[in-house]
């Protein structure tokens, strides 16, 4: 036809290219996943000791059920939840996600801290490509040109990768990691369900926020994020199917949440006569973390209140500020400084207003930091939010590399770059988050190799004791083992 000028692609260049796309969407992920694992690996080898007493509960725990005593443990940490006997039975207060996921390696390659490393190593690297995916939803919903796109989205999957306090809480396993996973999955999942509810994607959501209770109850506030941005999408709906999106959105995910968690709801009423234990209810009430150990006087609600209201406001503002500074902006530089700035600058924009990943991470981390820091103020100096944050700073890593990206993006305009640059904000951030994750994981292997000489000093002084050894025997009666009181119990068990 006259004006009309066609171009003939040779046979098969289609479906060739179809496939090249294939193969690099697996092997960014891969790619990210295997370097998340080389750097996990490398600081998990020079951390030979737990650094908390967390780690070592959940360790030792593993070790107990390895050798059919089943969820038990060698510790009284804490006199809240009866009964009061050693050996006493676990988590009355701390989930079990954390033992299972160190267990199987031990079943496999031994009872010790080395092989409870590697689950949580395996685990803990599945971030970077959760944060890839996240990034790579919220680029999508913004007009960038492609390769800025794919810069935001592998720089946030790097950064999640080699960033402190990812690394430091798989090469010392506790809650933190199997939440942080968990977390940021129900979050991609979430997202999926309120843009196009359906049952297969409900029951996976309710099945990972149960998994998620399994690991931390903070996951109980990624219900609730769920539940305000399920009724957001609800007034968004045509009148007359309402209640249709209402079913499709929550029931699904109902079952499949209730499947989970209630063989471990069961247990936890078998075995300490109650759904949920005192000790949650307790932490609410402290004056002083001192008093999770107390013995004679439980706190209380009297005693909370007659702290008076300027001491009850003063551990909430003391408890917003560390939580902001000393959990989400120090641990995390740069990234969690340059995400909070974003988020202000960016606030406007498509990605954390629309119904994606990264919106569902940051409400659900919004409502964690407020909760934790003002119902719980107390307690939260000790941890409450640190182990609970990794969700939410995934998405300051996303924002964080939208921001610079914007940043870099506005600067090249202004002096009019020939090239886009898109490299150069994230390998700035890198820079910076790379040595000082370097210092963090420095800080750490001297924590463990002092705590590890100290209570091994003490277990030497011990042996000498042979009152303090288990004593058996006809003369002894039946065997017995000596209790001891210590201020490291579950170290020293």
């Amino acid at each position: 036809m006259p004006g009309v000028s066609l171009t003939l692609a040779p046979s098969g260049v289609a479906p060739m290219a179809a496939a090249r796309d294939r193969a690099l969407a697996w092997a960014v992920p891969a790619a990210l996943f295997m370097l998340a694992i080389a750097i996990r690996s490398a600081a998990a080898g020079v951390v030979t000791f737990p650094t908390n007493e967390g780690s070592a509960a959940y360790v030792g725990v593993a070790q107990n059920l390895l050798e059919g005593r089943g969820l038990v443990s060698d510790a009284i940490w804490s006199y809240a939840t009866p009964p009061l006997v050693l050996p006493k039975p676990a988590f009355e207060l701390w989930m079990p996600m954390a033992t299972f996921m160190v267990a199987l390696p031990m079943g496999i390659l031994g009872a010790t801290f080395g092989a409870a490393q590697l689950g949580s190593v395996l685990l803990g690297a599945a971030i970077a490509p959760l944060t890839w995916l996240v990034a790579r939803e919220a680029t999508g919903r913004m007009t960038l040109p492609a390769g800025r796109r794919t810069a935001v989205a592998v720089s946030s999957g790097i950064i999640a990768a080699v960033i402190g306090p990812f690394v430091i809480a798989a090469a010392v396993p506790d809650s933190t990691t199997p939440f942080l996973i968990l977390g940021t999955a129900s979050g991609i999942v979430m997202a999926r369900q309120l843009q196009r509810p359906g049952w297969l994607v409900g029951l996976g959501l309710g099945g990972l926020l149960g998994l998620a209770y399994l690991s931390r109850q903070e996951a109980a506030y990624l219900g609730v994020c769920f539940a305000l941005l399920a009724l957001v999408a609800l007034r968004a709906a045509p009148v007359g199917g309402r209640w249709a999106f209402f079913g499709r959105t929550f029931l699904p995910t109902a079952i499949g949440g209730l499947a989970v968690v209630t063989p471990w709801l069961l247990r936890q009423l078998s075995t300490f006569g109650t759904l949920f234990p005192g000790q949650a209810l307790e932490n609410a009430y402290l004056a002083r973390n001192e008093q999770i150990h107390a013995y004679l006087e439980r706190p209380t609600l009297g005693s909370f209140l007659a702290q008076g209201p300027g001491t009850i406001l003063g551990h909430q503002l003391d408890a917003l500020l560390h939580d902001l500074v000393t959990v989400l902006v120090l641990p995390a530089m740069p990234i969690g400084l340059i995400g909070l700035l974003s988020l202000v600058a960016l606030r406007r924009s498509a990605s954390p207003r629309e119904m994606t990943a990264l919106r569902c991470l940051l409400v659900a981390g919004a409502i964690t930091y407020l909760v934790t820091s003002l119902l719980f103020p107390v307690a939260t100096l000790w941890g409450t939010f640190l182990h609970a944050s990794g969700p939410l700073v995934v998405g300051l890593i996303v924002v964080a590399c939208l921001g610079a990206d914007a940043a870099v993006a506005a600067i090249g305009h202004r002096r009019a770059w020939q090239h886009g640059n898109a490299w150069l904000a994230p390998v700035a951030m890198l820079a910076i988050a790379l040595p000082f994750a370097a210092l963090q994981v420095g800080i750490v292997v001297a924590q463990a190799m002092s705590q590890q000489a100290r209570v091994e000093a003490v277990a030497t002084a011990l042996a000498l004791q042979p009152e303090l050894m288990t004593a058996t025997g006809a003369a002894a009666g039946p065997a017995r083992q000596a209790v001891l009181i210590s201020d490291r119990p579950i170290w020293l068990a």
